[in-house]
């Protein structure tokens, strides 16, 4: 019995077509829909990224988010309609459970900070995290990742107009931490 190509050398590769012919190769085949999530992968992911990173502040945590919610969306691909809103979805509720998350860690612990901001940049995120987990999340959105109304009350479930008054409401707050 010969011996998997995973098993040699931990990673896939072509099997070959004739058993004990090891010259004739076949390439595995690309469906439709690989390629079309393979292409929403490397259109999207870096976007995705920098959004999730604005709204949770740690790349690392960022990444795995959008690697999650790519991870679901493959699960459900053949189902799903619109994969750019579905990821947009998925993102952002996966930002706002780590947000939940920390919410509960800060009663007990400080946040970690990232490194190389100016102190008028740390002033700000601090305002920023004074701001309830969906204002933020609205402003993230708006003035960070570039959403327009409609996009941010798809991403967050909400009608437009919940979303014009989460930013609007959301700016105010901001306004009275930094005049204080």
């Amino acid at each position: 019995m010969g011996s998997s190509p995973i098993a040699k050398s931990g990673n896939l590769s072509p099997i070959p077509i004739s058993p004990g012919l090891g010259n004739d190769v076949a390439e595995p085949a690309v469906s439709s829909a690989q390629a079309e999530f393979e292409t929403i992968f490397n259109e999207r992911y870096v976007l995705l990224v920098r959004l999730a990173t604005a709204m949770v502040d740690q790349r690392s945590i960022a990444e795995e988010i959008v690697q999650d919610s790519f991870h679901q969306l493959w699960q459900r691909f053949d189902n799903v309609e619109t994969p750019t809103a579905y990821l947009r979805t998925t993102v952002t509720n996966g930002c706002l459970q780590e947000l939940r998350r920390r919410r509960v860690r800060r009663k007990y612990d400080r946040p970690d900070r990232p490194d190389g901001l100016s102190e008028e940049q740390h002033f700000l995120l601090d305002a920023l995290l004074t701001v309830s987990i969906r204002k933020r999340t609205a402003l993230v959105l708006r003035f960070y990742g570039g959403f327009s109304m409609a996009e941010i009350a798809e991403a967050m479930g909400t009608k437009t107009g919940t979303a014009k008054s989460l930013i609007s409401r959301g700016l105010a707050d901001l306004r009275k931490v930094i005049e204080k």
